[in-house]
């Protein structure tokens, strides 16, 4: 895996689920690498996003109560442009990777879902459940789901650069 300097995270409107999927996958590059994690940008958007809005109440709330703040974050649409900038684009549902890959094909090799890249299908299945316009309880649900996730995540992209900085000194001292 070459090193990471993008990743984008996708769900419908980009005011629940890619939001704090976003917020939370930083903590934890942060916590695993700590300054290196600089170097990777994090990012979210909405295939349908209504550009401009912000979190919704409870994405907020769920969120506070991680220490992490979205107070600030506005709606994003997927466009072109984003989605070719990106190193890894990482889908909240089955459904928006295959909408991103029917408008977008040439992003195949760098979009799977985050359940799927993270390697927890089998746990925590293919999608995450949209909380919009459901009670704190189902955001809680979601942001177990998503935690579980971008931890998984988090891991092995530290894995893989650490794996490519070794190569990489392998290379030098021969």
């Amino acid at each position: 895996m070459k090193r990471l300097e993008t990743i984008m995270l996708v769900c419908m409107g980009n005011t629940c689920r890619s939001v704090m999927a976003e917020a939370m996958l930083r903590q934890a590059l942060e916590e695993l690498m700590g300054d290196e994690a600089k170097d990777i940008r994090v990012v979210s958007a909405g295939v349908s996003a209504g550009c401009g809005e912000p979190a919704s109440h409870h994405a907020e709330a769920s969120m506070r109560e991680l220490s992490l703040d979205v107070s600030l974050h506005r709606a994003r649409g997927v466009s072109a442009e984003g989605l070719n900038e990106a190193d890894l684009v990482l889908t909240m549902t089955m459904g928006i990777k295959d909408e991103l890959l029917r408008d977008y094909p040439t992003i195949e090799s760098k979009v799977m879902t985050l359940t799927e890249f993270a390697g927890l299908t089998e746990e925590l299945g293919q999608d995450i459940k949209d909380p919009f316009g459901c009670s704190l309880e189902v955001y809680k649900a979601s942001v177990g789901q998503i935690g579980r996730a971008v931890k998984s995540v988090a891991r092995k992209i530290r894995d893989a650069l650490e794996s490519r900085r070794d190569n990489h000194e392998d290379w030098h001292r021969e």
